[in-house]
């Protein structure tokens, strides 16, 4: 791979991402303290939560890591960089408003809505004209193009429901939840992340890389499975989604066998905060996977809920944080100390993160994951709260980390 520091944006334009991630990934946590754990799963207070996770946390680690990533991994500069200094202002502004929305009066998820949606199609169209002058096309390049469809999909559909609510279109909202749902989350993180790990993961934990061959079997199931799911409202038949589903899980099953024939080829087994924040993340994975899949049978609530709780809080927050503990040190590596390397001493890469409180931030954090997830299948309150707790400060620790290594290092 010929790359260059010149692939990815200037640090200092991407340090808002870095941060407000950190920030709202914080926020999120303490945010639960407010929230009834007994919560019907299409309350709007509950919804506005996932909305503060999902836009706040996840959305912004996900365009600063692919912004910096996304380039390197198809040996091209970006179209137009300086559209980072202006993305995340939309985002937040629009996330604001919406949760004032979803909280107050319902009339503001349009105008938050308009602004995600502006934010989002920012990022996705640069996003393609930088993947249209790649010199490695491949199907993860295929797999970055797809997710970015699925997410404007996604925001379209959620905006569409905006005007339902509010009642200038006369449509069943709950229609277009799924698409919505599975636009987002499904096309655009878990495919993304699907895509992205099959190259981090050998990269980071010594394993052999899969060729694109046996990714492009997962990409291409997961992409038939999530367009049948976009368009199924317009057929208003449970059969469509159905066979969504099913397709679905095929994709994430073999997804999940290239986990496995990646894990078997480790050539050096390293037990770091990235490996261990893995562990955590993936377990969580094949358990959500498990769990939502048994609930399209048997239509069990609780276990939606604790299947889609260690989705969003295991899943996917382990698997950015422990990513974020490696992509940082790397990017103010490649980009600060790379160029000097011949002139002066520079650090290693180890030496770029605080490896004690990494290491406090994750046994807070699986402790809090650990608990609070049994206390959703056991319904017990206390447990439940006392996890988040513990949760909420790991959150806190992994906000401090972020401004403890930029602070250091980008001034």
């Amino acid at each position: 791979m010929n790359v260059s520091p010149n692939f990815s944006p200037p640090l200092k334009i991407m340090k808002p991402y870095f941060i407000l991630s950190g920030f709202f990934y914080m926020i999120s946590m303490i945010w639960i303290f407010f929230l009834d754990m007994n919560l019907d799963i299409k309350d709007f207070a509950l919804i506005g939560w996932v909305h503060l996770y999902m836009l706040g946390f996840v959305m912004l680690a996900i365009f600063t890591s692919m912004a910096q990533l996304g380039p390197i991994v198809v040996e091209t500069n970006h179209y137009n960089v300086n559209i980072f200094k202006y993305v995340w202002i939309f985002l937040v502004f629009g996330l604001t408003l919406m949760l004032i929305g979803f909280y107050i009066n319902t009339s503001y998820l349009l105008y938050g809505g308009l602004l995600v949606l502006i934010a989002m199609s920012i990022y996705a169209i640069e996003f393609l004209l930088t993947l249209k002058t790649a010199r490695r096309k491949t199907s993860i390049t295929n797999a970055m193009k797809m997710s970015n469809f699925f997410l404007l999909l996604g925001i379209i559909t959620g905006l569409i429901m905006a005007f339902v609510f509010n009642g200038y279109l006369d449509i069943n909202p709950h229609l277009l939840l799924n698409t919505h749902t599975f636009g987002l989350v499904v096309g655009f993180v878990i495919l993304l992340i699907m895509g992205i790990s099959i190259i981090l993961i050998p990269m980071f934990g010594f394993s052999k890389r899969l060729s694109d061959n046996e990714f492009h079997n997962s990409f291409i199931t997961l992409s038939i499975g999530v367009s049948i799911m976009m368009f199924s409202p317009l057929f208003i038949t449970t059969i469509l989604q159905t066979i969504a589903y099913f397709i679905t899980i095929v994709a994430i099953l073999l997804y999940f066998y290239q986990l496995y024939k990646m894990h078997k080829s480790r050539k050096k087994v390293i037990h770091d905060i990235w490996a261990r924040s893995m562990y955590v993340s993936f377990l969580s994975f094949i358990i959500a996977f498990i769990s939502l899949s048994s609930y399209i049978v048997f239509e069990n609530e609780i276990i939606l809920k604790f299947g889609l709780f260690l989705m969003l809080v295991g899943f996917f927050g382990f698997i950015i944080i422990g990513n974020f503990y490696k992509i940082l040190p790397f990017l103010i590596w490649f980009q600060i100390y790379s160029p000097v390397i011949e002139e002066q001493p520079v650090p290693m890469l180890h030496e770029l993160l605080p490896k004690k409180l990494t290491t406090l931030q994750w046994i807070y954090s699986t402790l809090g994951l650990f608990s609070s997830s049994l206390a959703i299948l056991l319904n017990n309150t206390q447990l439940f709260y006392g996890g988040i707790t513990l949760l909420s400060v790991g959150s806190v620790m992994f906000f401090l980390i972020i401004l403890k290594i930029i602070k250091t290092h980008l001034h």
